[in-house]
């Protein structure tokens, strides 16, 4: 097993003067038929076999992404550094912010609650959907509950995630950039409280208290943060991306030009090499812990109301006992449903802001 440190080239010699001074004797082949042979192309076929036995087996490279192993990846913090301003109002102020996560350049939206308390200071972080990036600009799809935040009196902190804003562009591999998400956020959390947000002149503002809050797509993202890293962080959900993986991307498909053609022969590529279930949210529900408080409307036609349906349920069997004689209570959400209300909570949007209020005073503690 010796062999296993060596280089191909390296084994390839071995093999070689083995088959010279070994093997070849045994059946009657001299040097020269030998060298003759490794010339042409049986040596092709016959060294790869002789060397396969010797190499180690590597590893599909999106395995660092599955939800069992996200948290094994090598994380770091950074300053969560203020820019601009952006806007200011009697309640709050809304700043652009620069940060390294995954050693690129993220930009993004924080807003600070006025007057501000930097002695114990509580922050929700806000995970958007999925928004085309020529209709993009920094806050799209979190200032409006961000704002209500902080009027609320919490930090709020909002990421453009890769090719958006002004930050690096994501990655070329569309798989690694959907998984690498939940890492991004974990980092995030990481930096608020070890580095700190910081502005010119001040000292870095710490907070240890967080919260999160995620629309559509960003619900997939939470959830997966969540179980990944089994964090006990409430979370409040709009109309969340709860399905199964690779589906939940799959019933969007529809909208492309060639109607999901190109998507799924990929997909097909991907489950040839990867076990899905190691992706998705809903194969690995035992692993929150998190209070959890869910909205969906009931006329949604982006991320039907059904799954929110069976992810509750599904929830609520991933924790039931499975001993008699334990007591379990209930998994700590709760989940309201909105008649006539759409995808973006409308014209529910302040009675489900006004509720999510009411849980981060509850539970942000």
């Amino acid at each position: 097993m010796l062999l296993l440190a060596y280089t191909e080239p390296m084994i390839r010699t071995v093999v070689v003067a083995l088959l010279m001074f070994g093997v070849g004797l045994g059946i009657g082949l001299g040097t020269d038929d030998i060298l003759d042979r490794l010339g042409n192309e049986e040596s092709d076929l016959l060294i790869p076999a002789i060397i396969a036995p010797f190499q180690k087996e590597q590893e599909p490279p999106l395995m660092v992404y599955t939800i069992p192993r996200l948290s094994l990846f090598p994380r770091a913090s950074e300053k969560i550094i203020i820019t601009e301003e952006l806007e200011s109002t009697a309640n709050s102020i809304s700043y652009a912010f620069v940060w390294q996560t995954l050693g690129k350049k993220m930009t993004g939206n924080i807003i600070l609650p006025r007057p501000f308390d930097a002695t114990s200071p509580k922050a929700i972080i806000l995970l958007r959907g999925y928004v085309p990036e020529e209709q993009y600009e920094t806050g799209t799809g979190t200032k409006n509950a961000a704002t209500q935040f902080a009027e609320a009196g919490y930090v709020t902190i909002a990421p453009d995630f890769f090719g958006y804003g002004d930050s690096d562009p994501e990655p070329t591999d569309t798989w690694q950039a959907r998984f690498e998400k939940p890492l991004i956020v974990m980092e995030l959390i990481d930096s608020l409280k070890t580095q700190g947000i910081v502005a010119e002149g001040e000292d870095p503002i710490k907070i240890s208290t967080v919260g999160m809050w995620a629309h559509s797509n960003g619900g997939q993202i939470a959830l997966t943060t969540l179980e990944a890293f089994q964090l006990d962080i409430p979370t409040t959900l709009w109309a969340p991306v709860s399905a199964p993986f690779p589906y939940s991307i799959q019933f969007f498909s529809d909208e492309l030009d060639d109607e999901g053609k190109a998507q799924r022969k990929w997909i097909s590529l991907f489950e040839e090499e990867y076990d899905v279930f190691d992706f998705s949210v809903t194969k690995h529900l035992d692993l929150l812990n998190a209070p959890l408080q869910l909205h969906h409307g009931e006329i949604d036609d982006a991320a039907p109301i059904a799954w929110s349906d069976e992810f509750v349920e599904k929830l609520e069997a991933a924790h039931a006992a499975t001993d008699e004689a334990e007591i379990v209570e209930d998994y700590p959400i709760t989940y309201y449903r909105y008649p006539n209300t759409d995808h973006n909570m409308q014209p529910s949007w302040n009675t489900a802001i006004t509720r999510d209020i009411q849980f981060f005073s509850e539970y942000l503690q």
